[in-house]
């Protein structure tokens, strides 16, 4: 096998694994992002009400 093609076959399957690990660390972390914008959203309405 041409050292081009094999080199561009292992450059797809990087690019493939990092897609999935980056699809999963996403999901994983969508529940805190989640948390972490509720608390934002409620101290900048306890901000807001003293104002």
């Amino acid at each position: 096998m041409p050292k081009l093609l094999e080199d561009l076959l292992w450059c797809s399957a990087l690019a493939t694994w990092l897609m999935l690990l980056g699809s999963f660390v996403s999901v994983a972390l969508r529940p805190l992002l989640k948390a972490i914008r509720q608390q934002l959203e409620v101290r900048l309405k306890s901000k807001e009400k003293r104002s």
